[in-house]
């Protein structure tokens, strides 16, 4: 019995995340008739792991909001594309490929745990799709205890419950800040957001965040 209700509830949470999603970009859409640039964000909702999904998803929620508040990114607005892997390899690869047939995602912030990221990190290269590795440097754990309480409370305001930020949210929003800035470097470039865009303007960019110095490894 117990084994069913968990699978209804994963069932259930997996539907929740996919709405979240689908009508994040539906409202995206109806508020502006700016295009729209996706960032993928892979993390485990479900599972021991789920802390870690939940630091993240709610920080990359806050940037996404404050950066589209701001007018977007050289006249796009930023969709986040939220997906769970479980901290599982089979479902991280699955994960990875449905973002990489997007051409609408130009770059993606995960796993967040060393093995899921391994096992997507080779579809990501072959989509020419870059990620930030969240969970390794410079993406790593800060203390929550220490980041500034402007963020803290920012943070605090996204949640459904005024929760607070974990160990994972300063490296998310910091990983979404630098790529805010290759986006927007990108369009400037290239009159245009792509992953080659992206990717290009992430070469040599740093950005210093809430965990220091930040950078695409």
């Amino acid at each position: 019995m117990c084994n069913v209700a968990g699978d209804r509830l994963s069932v259930i949470s997996n539907r929740f995340w996919l709405l979240i999603t689908v009508y994040g970009l539906l409202f995206t859409g109806c508020a502006s008739v700016q295009p729209v640039v996706k960032i993928g964000l892979v993390a485990p909702f479900e599972g021991a792991q789920r802390e870690l999904g939940y630091d993240a998803i709610y920080a990359a929620r806050l940037a996404v909001q404050e950066i589209n508040e701001a007018g977007g990114i050289g006249g796009y607005r930023v969709a986040l594309v939220a997906l769970d892997d479980r901290g599982d390899e089979q479902l991280a690869q699955e994960t990875a490929a449905s973002l990489a047939i997007d051409p609408a995602v130009v770059a993606v912030i995960g796993h967040g745990l060393g093995e899921t990221t391994a096992v997507a990190q080779p579809i990501y290269a072959e989509a020419n799709l870059p990620l930030l590795p969240l969970g390794s440097p410079p993406f790593t754990t800060q203390d929550p205890t220490l980041l500034p309480t402007e963020f803290q409370t920012s943070y605090n305001n996204v949640t459904p419950f005024d929760e607070t930020a974990g160990p994972y949210a300063a490296a998310t929003y910091d990983g979404m800040q630098l790529l805010f800035q290759a986006m927007a470097a990108g369009e400037a470039d290239s009159g245009t957001i792509s992953r080659d865009s992206v990717t290009n303007a992430l070469t040599a960019l740093k950005y210093d965040g809430l965990v220091g110095t930040v950078y695409r490894p």
